[in-house]
């Protein structure tokens, strides 16, 4: 005569089941967790890849438009917001909109929509263009143009011979972008979405 199994014995049983169930849910969240912040990064990653290229691109064909600048980059050292170009593809310039650092103004900050981006403006068009996709948002971007002023002569010889018009004897010139990233889902309170990049990026004209 087969024993039937006692009350306490299938309390045990399902017990352990809620055990393994609880662990393998757990493990689940936290792979989950896991691959969802690799796509954000490998989507960062991707947009920067762009923008990198886009802008090395611009650098290729244009060059600098000092006279949009004037004496701002001396005081400035060299930086500035702006990015003015001219060139292969005319006067144009880059810039970019949006302060995403202060997240305590943003209470959704997925819903953004123009704000974070890179922006190219040709000098004829009132209307810009959007560089950037909504994958990643762009926040606080900065240029570092070089050269910024005469300092960069190697003698005083060479200033005499450029005259008044120095920036055009110069023939390395080339500028930096400096611009924090992030996803566009961004949480600094969910680990898997908390991901910021303070890029670097390096540009030859």
């Amino acid at each position: 005569m087969k024993r039937a199994f006692t009350l306490i014995e299938m309390m045990i049983v399902v017990c352990i089941l809620g055990i393994f169930s609880l662990v393998l849910f757990s493990a689940y969240n936290k792979i989950s967790e896991i691959s969802f912040r690799v796509e954000q990064q490998k989507r960062v990653n991707e947009e920067l890849l762009f923008v990198s290229e886009v802008l090395q691109n611009f650098a290729n064909r244009n060059s600098i438009d000092f006279e949009k600048y004037g004496l701002t980059l001396v005081d400035s050292m060299g930086f500035s917001d702006v990015l003015y170009l001219s060139g292969e593809d005319g006067k144009f310039k880059i810039y970019s909109s949006g302060n995403c650092v202060d997240f305590s103004q943003i209470p959704d900050f997925s819903n953004l929509q123009d704000g974070c981006a890179l922006y190219f403006q040709q000098d004829w068009e009132e209307e810009s263009v959007k560089l950037t996709s909504d994958l990643a948002y762009f926040s606080k971007a900065k240029f570092k143009i070089i050269p910024y002023s005469d300092l960069y002569f190697s003698s005083q010889d060479d200033l005499t011979l450029c005259d008044t018009n120095y920036f055009a004897c110069v023939n390395d010139k080339w500028f930096w972008l400096f611009v924090d990233i992030y996803p566009k889902y961004y949480s600094e309170n969910v680990w898997a979405n908390d991901i910021h990049i303070l890029v670097q990026d390096f540009f030859n004209i």
